[in-house]
């Protein structure tokens, strides 16, 4: 639904800017478009009726576990037994939406293994959710103008693969939302390395050493970058990343993941 709605703006868009009466019709089209949306879009778990034309409805929106951290800013590394997993941490703050269980792991699979696109929407707003809280009680201590976004590359091999990396469509969408700038092209993965699909902290450690690198100068003002991610497990992947920011002169690196999946070993 939301491909054929983005097509059926980008075809009228085409034919009808040019002047006053076009620009009326094309805000009357949209409107229909988004009541149309919303009688015919149901909720992607109960097939109820969704918000606003969106992929839940109310209750299950409301029944959907999620992380809710009121006297720390939402950042789960003032939980002392997530603080304890990532010991070893480069990076300086964790905001994860909610644990990898159903139906985010559903999801995530779905987007990641069937190409499930219209995710990257959800996924995104919900990252917004946490990001917007975290702003809201850690108020006077950020600055947008020094933020900025980046998503975890994939090796140009996996990406050809799969066809897309799903942290980039994740993040891009993010970006768009809290209007914060993405900086798409400042990493790449040179090391191919396995799938890190059940390996364990130290394994991962030895897949990931040197396996990326920054490619152009980050400007100075970004003196905060936040990671985007889809799930963070031991958090290897984010903590290479974040060493590489950090020796490149940046002061604060904030890891946001759709959800937080804690390692068995």
């Amino acid at each position: 639904m939301e491909f054929l709605a983005s097509i059926f703006k980008q075809s009228i868009q085409l034919k009808w800017k040019t002047n006053a009466y076009s620009k009326k019709c094309w805000h009357l089209c949209l409107a229909q478009t988004k009541r149309l949306k919303q009688k015919i879009v149901r909720c992607d778990l109960c097939h109820n009726p969704s918000i606003d034309g969106g992929f839940l409805c109310s209750t299950c929106q409301h029944d959907c576990a999620r992380f809710i951290l009121p006297n720390s800013a939402n950042n789960l590394l003032l939980w002392p037994a997530i603080d304890k997993v990532f010991h070893k941490r480069k990076f300086d703050q964790l905001l994860c939406y909610a644990p990898y269980t159903w139906p985010y792991d559903a999801w995530l699979k779905q987007f990641k293994y069937q190409a499930r696109f219209e995710l990257a929407s959800l996924f995104s707003q919900l990252l917004l959710s946490c990001w917007l809280d975290y702003l809201k009680k850690t108020a006077g201590t950020n600055n947008h103008t020094n933020t900025c976004v980046i998503s975890v590359p994939l090796h140009i091999k996996k990406w050809q693969t799969r066809g897309f990396n799903q942290a980039h469509l994740i993040a891009n969408n993010f970006a768009q939302r809290s209007s914060l700038p993405y900086l798409n092209n400042l990493l790449s993965r040179n090391k191919k390395g396995d799938s890190q699909v059940g390996q364990s902290g130290a394994q991962r450690r030895k897949n990931l050493a040197n396996a990326f690198v920054i490619n152009e100068k980050i400007p100075k003002h970004f003196r905060h970058i936040i990671i985007v991610d889809d799930v963070i497990t031991t958090g290897t992947t984010v903590n290479e990343i974040s060493r590489l920011l950090k020796k490149q002169g940046v002061e604060s690196v904030t890891v946001m993941t759709i959800a937080l999946s804690l390692p068995t070993h």
